[in-house]
């Protein structure tokens, strides 16, 4: 049941400083004894505070929400191989003078992972690890291609980007532990709306989490950190051009899940993030997940 600890951590993801262009999300790996999986989840979340750069806290007041049903598949082929995809799709409501609501497609990610630390032997004291390369495709609008002053089309980065990273796992007893790595390089796009007229130079991200678990019976209780950074984006407008700032923040995550039938399990996880860490210009949001997934053995 590690993977949905690992599932449950990386998936929900708020919405962050329009400055920044939004979060960075490692699609599920399989981590298991399984050739297959099928994941399908619902994020309901709720910006709970602003923080500008300079570490001010502000509390928001009017109303700002998604919700995100995403799908995830990953499939072993060539043995330590495999292959996968995440596809979001977003509703974001926002209230006030600027408020309103809108639905599309959020950015969609392929991944390519690679079992460089299998688990035959069940060694009492290696972790099992899984490599992966990862290409984001900019379905999802930007900041910079949204056409509201309110951003309410802002539901993706809205930029190429390519990541690298790992996902550790061991089990001891009852205890299950993971921790994961990424780092992702994203592309410059031009942009030309009634806003924005040049070019915007993302930079580099990424993140890195630890995780635990206690597993009775056919339950699992879980606990996680998962702490993210992003580069400054710099704008070369054709009147003017601006550099952003960089972008950190800290999700804590509970998790329960329970698993039947051997091969399909359901997961209710809270993330906060209004906790833990130092963050800087961002949004801070506080999210429900209802996940389910379904396994095929090997």
């Amino acid at each position: 049941m590690a993977i949905l600890l690992i599932t449950g951590l990386m998936s929900p993801k708020a919405q962050s400083a329009s400055c920044c262009g939004g979060g960075f999300a490692v699609p599920s790996l399989i981590t298991g004894d399984d050739k297959a999986q099928l994941t399908s989840s619902l994020t309901y979340s709720r910006v709970a505070d602003d923080v500008f750069e300079d570490g001010t806290w502000q509390k928001r007041t009017a109303k700002d929400e998604s919700q995100i049903f995403k799908i995830e598949t990953a499939h072993i082929f060539a043995d330590q191989y495999q292959a996968g995809f995440s596809l979001p799709v977003s509703q974001r409501i926002r209230s006030g003078d600027q408020g309103g609501s809108t639905t599309g497609l959020g950015d969609i990610m392929g991944i390519l992972g690679y079992e460089y630390l299998p688990d035959w032997d069940y060694n009492p004291w290696r972790p099992h690890g899984v490599g992966f390369l990862s290409l984001t495709l900019p379905t999802g609008k930007s900041i910079y291609d949204d056409s509201t002053m309110a951003g309410l089309d802002s539901l993706g980065r809205g930029f190429w980007a390519l990541g690298a990273g790992t996902v550790l796992t061991k089990a001891w007893q009852s205890w299950d532990f993971n921790s994961s790595f990424e780092i992702h390089r994203a592309f410059k796009k031009d942009v030309h709306n009634s806003q924005y007229q040049g070019t915007a130079t993302p930079g580099t991200g990424g993140s890195v989490s630890i995780g635990t678990g206690y597993n009775i019976l056919d339950w699992r209780l879980g606990a996680s950190l998962a702490w993210s950074y992003e580069d400054p984006i710099h704008f070369d407008g054709i009147l003017a051009s601006s550099q952003g700032n960089i972008q950190r923040y800290t999700s804590g995550s509970l998790m329960g899940s329970y698993a039947w039938k051997t091969d399909w399990t359901g997961t209710l996880s809270y993330v906060d993030q209004t906790l833990f860490g130092n963050p800087t210009n961002t949004t801070l949001s506080k999210s429900v997940t209802f996940l389910l997934q379904k396994r095929w053995s090997r």
